[in-house]
């Protein structure tokens, strides 16, 4: 019985082994950190990403999802709007561009700062015409993921549509081709890979909303923050936007 319980350990570490193999993944040896395993480098796949050169800025989705091809993603806008649409990148580059620098401030507790460039939401109000009635937007992203933002928080003057960041196309794993900066929302308020958005009449919930404990609102609270380019180092924040 003892040998048979033994070959069976040995099959089934065996077939772990093998099958990690198969997905292309690294086979860890002892000592070696977690933080090396990273599912996702060399991937025509985007998820979550902590390593590397996002260590100082990490990346949080979903589900994982297939890299977007640029050329064929197409920013379909429909619902309560006179006029709506099915923009291309170019399209949007198009629009009268807007700098910012803001901290984007996770549930988990920590922040990280980025020069962030795109078009305000004036833009594309005055290209689809919103109907009176409505008073918000459903996102809907690559990765399965769903948020609801007002209309009074997306034409917020530091609120951003982006499709740059520090200088560059947004990154697959920043959100690429286009994603919302809302500086005084949690994280979890700045939908990313946006495919596609809806003016809605009535008010919604996005993902978290719907099945976890998190604020429809998701206004930074008062309290803590461990800001990553800053080596973690706990401050006390006042609630909403971080400013430096």
């Amino acid at each position: 019985m003892r040998v048979f319980t033994t070959l069976s350990r040995r099959y089934f570490i065996r077939r772990i082994l093998l099958g990690l193999a198969a997905l292309g993944l690294p086979l860890l040896r002892p000592g070696t950190p977690h933080a090396a395993l990273n599912f996702w480098r060399s991937s025509e796949y985007v998820g979550k990403t902590r390593d590397g050169r996002y260590k100082d800025f990490y990346i949080q989705y979903y589900k994982s999802f297939k890299r977007i091809d640029g050329d064929a993603w197409r920013l379909n806008v429909t619902g309560a709007c006179e006029n709506p649409q099915v923009l291309t990148l170019e399209t949007l580059k198009a629009f009268p561009r807007k700098k910012q620098v803001s901290r984007l401030k996770c549930v988990e507790c920590w922040s990280a700062k980025a020069e962030w460039e795109g078009f305000a939401m004036a833009d594309l109000d005055a290209l689809v015409r919103p109907r009176p009635e409505a008073v918000g937007l459903l996102f809907h992203c690559a990765d399965s993921y769903i948020e609801y933002l007002p209309l009074e928080d997306l034409r917020h003057a530091r609120t951003l549509w982006v499709h740059r960041m520090n200088g560059e196309p947004l990154s697959d794993e920043h959100g690429f081709p286009l994603r919302m900066i809302v500086p005084f929302k949690y994280g979890y308020k700045n939908p990313k890979a946006i495919v596609a958005v809806e003016y809605l009449s009535q008010a919604d919930r996005g993902t978290w909303n719907r099945i976890g404990p998190y604020s429809v609102d998701g206004t930074i609270l008062p309290g803590y923050d461990h800001p990553l380019d800053r080596g973690k180092q706990r401050r006390r924040i006042s609630g909403g936007e971080i400013f430096d």
